[in-house]
C-alpha cells in the first residue's frame, strides 16, 4: 500500500529525540534572553562591591598592585563573556556540544557494525542524537527477527519457543529503552549546563563562583563520557549479535533448546548491554571528578516498561490480568513466606538470649 512506511525505516525513538532537542534549544535561548539584563545588573553590583573591596585591602597592604591586575584580568574575561551572551552564543554551545557528542559516540556504534544508519545529519541540531538511536533500534529489530522466527516454531505441543522468544525480547527492549534514556538525559544535561551558563560566566569572574566553571566543564566533559561509554557498550552487544548472524532469515531456529550457544550468547549480550550502559556513568565520574547518575535514566526505564505491562493487559484483557495477578500473588507470598521465616529466626534467637541473661543473673 502506498504512503506507509516500510518497516525496515521505522524509528519510533528517532522523532521524540529530534523535538526534544529542538525544545530544549528554543527553551535555552528564549531563557537567555530574558536573562540578559538582570545578569548585567547583578554583574555590575558586584563588581562595585568588588572594587570597593579591592581598594581596602590595598589600603591594609592585604594585596598588592599586581595581585590586583591578576583578579582584574578574571573580571574583563567574565565582562567579554557576558557581553557576548545571549541567544545566539547559548545557541552556539547548545549545538555545538550536542553535534560533538553525537559524532563522538556515532564512531563506536559504525565500529559496531552498524554503518550508515549510525552517521549523524550535519544540517539537524541534533543529528547525532537521532542517529544514535536509529542504529539503536535497527541493530535490536534484528534480535526481534530471530524472536519472531523462534515463536513461530511453537505449537500447541511444543511451546517452549514462545518462551525463547519473550526470554530473548525482554533484555533488548531493555537495552533499547535504557540507551534511549541515556541519549535523553545527556540532552538534558547539556541543556542545564546551557542555560546555567550566564552564572557561570559571571561567577568566572570572581574567585567565590571560578570553582563553578571548572565544576561544569568537568560535568561536561562527563556527560560526553557517560554517552560514549553508553554507545561503546551498545555497540559491543551490535557487534556480537551481527558476528552471531542471528538476523540472517536463512538462521533457522528449529529444535531450539536452552543449551544453543547462538541463543545464549544472544540473551547473555542483551543483559550485558543494559548493566554497562549504567556502570558507564561510573567510569565518566571516576575519570571527570563528577557526580553524575543514572537515577533519571532508571525512571524512564520503570516508566516506558509499566507502560508497557499495562497496555499489554488492556490488550489482553482478563488472561494478562490474572497472569499479572497471579505472579503478583505468588511474590507475596514469597515475601510473606520470606519475612515469616525470617521473624521466626529473630525469635529463636531472642529467646536464646533471654535464656543466657536468666543463667547470668542466677549466677
Amino acid at each position: 500500500m502506498t504512503g506507509q512506511t516500510p518497516i525496515d525505516t521505522l524509528c519510533f525513538t528517532c522523532d521524540i529525540v529530534v523535538e526534544y532537542v529542538n525544545l530544549a534549544n528554543a527553551f535555552t535561548q528564549d531563557l537567555s534572553a530574558a536573562l540578559i539584563a538582570p545578569m548585567w545588573l547583578l554583574f555590575g553590583s558586584l563588581v562595585g562591591v568588588w572594587i570597593i573591596v579591592q581598594g581596602l585591602r590595598m589600603v591594609a597592604a592585604q594585596t598588592t598592585i599586581i595581585e590586583f591586575g591578576k583578579e582584574l584580568v578574571f573580571v574583563m574575561t567574565a565582562t567579554l563573556l557576558l557581553s557576548g551572551q545571549g541567544p545566539e552564543l547559548v545557541n552556539n554551545l547548545y549545538t555545538a556540544s550536542l553535534k560533538l557528542m553525537g559524532a563522538a559516540a556515532s564512531v563506536a556504534l559504525q565500529v559496531g557494525g552498524q554503518g550508515a544508519s549510525a552517521l549523524p545529519d550535519p544540517t539537524k541540531i541534533g543529528g547525532g542524537m537521532e542517529a544514535l538511536v536509529r542504529a539503536a533500534e535497527d541493530g535490536v529489530r534484528e534480535v526481534f527477527g530471530m524472536a519472531a522466527r523462534i515463536a513461530s516454531q511453537a505449537t500447541l505441543t511444543k511451546p517452549l519457543p514462545i518462551v525463547y522468544a519473550i526470554a530473548l525480547i525482554v533484555p533488548y527492549f531493555l537495552v533499547l529503552v535504557v540507551y534511549f534514556s541515556q541519549v535523553v538525559v545527556s540532552i538534558f544535561r547539556i541543556m542545564m549546563l546551557a542555560t546555567l551558563s550566564p552564572f557561570l560566566m559571571l561567577g568566572f569572574g570572581f574567585g567565590w563562583g571560578r570553582g563553578m566553571a571548572s565544576a561544569a566543564v568537568r560535568t561536561l566533559l562527563a556527560a560526553f563520557m557517560v554517552l560514549f561509554g553508553a554507545t561503546a557498550a551498545l555497540a559491543v552487544m551490535l557487534y556480537a549479535v551481527n558476528s552471531l548472524k542471528i538476523g540472517n532469515p536463512n538462521y533457522n531456529p528449529t529444535n531450539l533448546s536452552v543449551l544453543d550457544t547462538k541463543f545464549l550468547l544472544a540473551l547473555a549480550m542483551g543483559w550485558l548491554g543494559t548493566a554497562f550502559m549504567t556502570e558507564a556513568t561510573g567510569v565518566a565520574n571516576s575519570i571527570a571528578g563528577s557526580s553524575l547518575n543514572n537515577t533519571a535514566a532508571g525512571v524512564i526505564t520503570a516508566g516506558a516498561a509499566g507502560t508497557v505491562v499495562g497496555l499489554v493487559s488492556m490488550a489482553k484483557g482478563g488472561a494478562a490480568a490474572e497472569l499479572l495477578g497471579g505472579a503478583a500473588g505468588w511474590s507475596a507470598s514469597k515475601a510473606a513466606q520470606g519475612v515469616g521465616y525470617g521473624a521466626g529466626i529473630i525469635g529463636d534467637q531472642a529467646e536464646r538470649v533471654a535464656d543466657l541473661i536468666k543463667k547470668a543473673k542466677k549466677e
